[in-house]
């Protein structure tokens, strides 16, 4: 089978469910018409109905009409074990107890939050043929010219620190240990990656410079978050044709409107409301993130300090074993040196010529 359908954890169990009775006027289906709501089981009189199966069969990935009927089965195999949980909850009171309830109501804050959100991405209009067709050919390294790359990353945060001459050292560095080691150098953190990747696995951002690289050569690439000595081992073309992508793009285009129909929403609903807040959070959004940000780049400056100073004690500990071992070197030698010119002194009183009075002396032969 190549689909998977995991039976929920009691917890989980008991935050869906009860989440939508909440939801609904109460848990006890006793009393609505079992037409109306197609039941399909009944659990110590808690009906199971075919609502509740359609749902996670929404969901569920991988089903094709011959794992169909299977699926059903184990979907309603779930549903059961999954209402005995809750049965066996209930009697135990555990839907009154202050975790269960603040989970309870948790969850119908994300549920009913979630439905609104999805009723307006939904609401929005599909994206026609056209456009697809035009989103296909505005994107060649997505589809006409996609290619799979081969990989090696050095990725650095942007954090304010000084970057300068990293575009320098990567476009001029003959391999990444190079742009490693002058990173190290510099004292700049970073992170490796590689692997191989195809043109939809690559950020937006970075494709289309990516995509410009020739095999075996190294370039920086500036994206969002983080600044990336790229090296490009090796390539292979893999096109992708417009009838093959259609439907992906489609989708795409279609999640893509929603999520910006969503965001405007919020963004709508933001501005019309009256929102307070209090505690910590006075000030509102901006100042807390202000503050957070204040907080990171204090916590940094901090870090670089203690680093830089554990920098120049190592330093001054280095010059000052440097000196001692110069002065002892120095001491050393003068002791030497001390030595030689008092063995000089002595082999000179030692070897000192006698004057002879020849004239004397050739008298004194005669």
């Amino acid at each position: 089978m190549n689909f998977s359908l995991k039976a929920p954890s009691l917890a989980s169990t008991l935050l869906i469910t009860a989440a939508a009775c909440l939801l609904a006027t109460g848990c006890s289906k006793k009393d609505k018409d079992k037409a109306a709501t197609q039941v399909i089981a009944s659990v110590d009189g808690e009906e199971i109905s075919i609502h509740q199966m359609n749902t996670i069969l929404a969901r569920a990935k991988g089903i094709t009409p011959e794992t169909l009927p299977q699926a059903k089965q184990e979907i309603l195999a779930g549903l059961v074990e999954q209402q005995l949980a809750i049965n066996l909850a209930i009697s135990k009171k555990l839907d009154r107890t202050p975790e269960v309830v603040t989970a309870l109501e948790n969850a119908k804050r994300e549920i009913l939050g979630r439905a609104a959100l999805e009723q307006i991405a939904a609401a929005q209009p599909k994206p026609t043929d056209a456009e697809a067709e035009k989103y296909f050919n505005d994107h060649p390294a997505l589809f006409a010219e996609r290619r799979v790359f081969n990989l090696q990353e050095i990725a650095v945060r942007r954090s304010g620190k000084d970057v300068g001459d990293l575009a320098s050292q990567a476009n001029n560095a003959k391999s990444m240990e190079e742009v490693a080691n002058w990173l190290k150098e510099k004292g700049i953190e970073f992170s490796t990656n590689g692997g191989t990747r195809s043109a939809e696995q690559i950020p937006l951002e970075v494709l289309p410079k990516l995509h410009a690289f020739k095999d075996g050569q190294i370039g920086l690439i500036e994206s969002k978050d983080a600044y990336l000595v790229m090296r490009l081992v090796a390539s292979r073309s893999q096109p992708v044709t417009l009838a093959q992508a259609l439907p992906t793009i489609k989708v795409f285009l279609a999640n893509q409107r929603g999520a910006e129909a969503v965001k405007n929403e919020k963004d709508l609903l933001k501005a019309k409301a009256k929102v307070e807040y209090f505690g910590e959070f006075a000030g509102g959004e901006a100042a807390f993130k202000a503050k957070a940000e204040a907080e990171a780049k204090a916590a940094a400056e901090a870090k670089t300090t203690a680093q830089a100073k554990a920098k120049a004690d190592a330093d001054a500990f280095a010059q000052q074993k440097a000196a001692e071992q110069a002065a002892a070197q120095a001491e050393a030698e003068a002791r030497s040196k001390a030595r030689a010119d008092a063995r000089a002194q002595d082999d000179q009183s030692t070897n000192k010529p006698v004057a002879i009075d020849l004239e004397k002396g050739l008298k004194g032969l005669k």
